[in-house]
């Protein structure tokens, strides 16, 4: 004979076909959960490494900087130690030549003076008395001093230009010496520089992998739940029509209304032309790059992009999804009007600007450019709320 189930052994039959779908859900969710925090832990810390290789990089430019001033400066020290050796040694062949010539004119002096034919006294020096001759001799006596002086002073000035050209040329040598150092130095600093540069594109180039992972993995997350609430709906479909064909018969005679709960429901402040006017500015940046904490034409993040489209309209809001999802009411899925802030994730850490006809346009991640996307599929599946910029 066939089982006969009564009433009650088909609504437990209902109950369970929908314990089992929640089961199924909550299993596939609890699946895709645990596979998220590897690849989002990879991200944050790729991330954590780019932002201590920046300060690291940060800090040798500083002392690139100095060390490049310190080269500067001791290349103007050689310059001009240089400057002053050329200086000197034109001085000292002008002393060089002064003192040939003070010795030549001494020389010629004193040969002037005394040399002579005649072996009489009176002759050579050309006297007709003693006392003539006693103020010759005088007169040639001082002359002969003030030569040997004028000799002297010259000698005295080669001297000092000999002894300022040998400090010059130990000068030389420890400005030689310095700029040496500070060109091995700067050498250094940039070597630092260049490792940390390059680390810094490894590093990036690692995140925006990273990056690409962890979207496949949201999608094929969101391909999963969209599967699992299906089959959880099937099933409630399921056991909701066999629960309908037993109570068909005891329901016929009788007939109900739904209507109204006597509640009213609250609706958001109606979309206005604001919304068209901010879809229609942030059409203008599709194709711009998607950048860190960008938030102008030359490249935005997602809260970036939106705060500058507002801000063009006079509405400020602030460059963090956390505070923009704060910055007016909160409208459904179902309430979506152009301009409206949409937010993904749990923690509404993505966010767009809704277009209309399902579609919405944002900053997506990095490597990507300003663009529509559909508001179904993978976004459908993880987005998080939206608000209503009122103005």
């Amino acid at each position: 004979m066939p089982l006969r189930t009564g009433p009650k052994r088909r609504a437990s039959m209902a109950s369970l076909a929908r314990r089992t779908g929640v089961l199924f859900v909550v299993a596939a969710l609890a699946a895709a959960a645990a596979a998220g925090p590897a690849n989002a832990d990879k991200v944050s810390d790729t991330r954590a490494q780019i932002a201590q290789v920046e300060n690291e990089l940060n800090s040798f430019n500083q002392q690139l900087d100095a060390a490049v001033e310190a080269w500067n400066q001791a290349e103007s020290q050689l310059t001009q130690v240089k400057s002053d050796i050329r200086e000197n040694t034109r001085r000292l062949k002008l002393a060089k030549a002064n003192l040939r010539v003070a010795k030549q004119h001494l020389a010629a002096f004193l040969v002037s003076s005394y040399k002579g034919d005649s072996t009489d006294v009176f002759e050579v020096l050309g006297s007709g008395s003693f006392t003539d001759l006693l103020n010759r001799v005088e007169y040639v006596q001082r002359m002969s001093d003030a030569e040997g002086e004028l000799l002297a002073q010259v000698q005295k000035a080669e001297h000092e230009i000999q002894v300022r050209q040998a400090k010059l040329k130990v000068d030389e040598k420890k400005a030689e010496k310095l700029v040496a150092e500070a060109t091995q130095h700067k050498a250094d600093i940039q070597a630092a520089v260049s490792a940390r540069q390059q680390m810094l594109g490894g590093l990036q180039s690692d995140l925006a992998q990273a990056i690409r992972d962890r979207q496949a993995r949201l999608d094929r997350i969101a391909r999963e739940k969209a599967a699992a609430l299906a089959a959880a709906q099937q099933q409630q479909e399921q056991a909701a029509a066999s629960s309908s064909s037993s109570s068909s018969s005891s329901s016929s005679g009788s007939s109900g209304s739904s209507g109204s709960s006597g509640g009213s429901s609250w609706s958001p402040p109606p979309a206005g032309p604001l919304g068209s006017q901010a879809v229609a500015i942030a059409q203008r940046y599709l194709g711009v790059p998607y950048v860190w904490g960008g938030a102008s034409p030359s490249g935005f993040d997602c809260s970036g992009l939106t705060m500058y489209v507002y801000a063009q309209l006079g509405i400020g809001l602030g460059h963090y999804t956390g505070s923009q999802y704060n910055a007016g009411p909160h409208v459904s899925m179902s309430q979506l009007a152009p301009g409206d802030l949409v937010f993904f994730y749990p923690t509404h850490d993505h966010v767009g600007l809704y277009m209309g006809g399902g579609l919405f346009i944002h900053a997506p991640h990095t490597g990507d450019v300003v663009k529509i996307s559909s508001l179904s599929g993978y976004y459908a599946s993880n987005f998080s709320g939206a608000v209503r910029v009122t103005g």
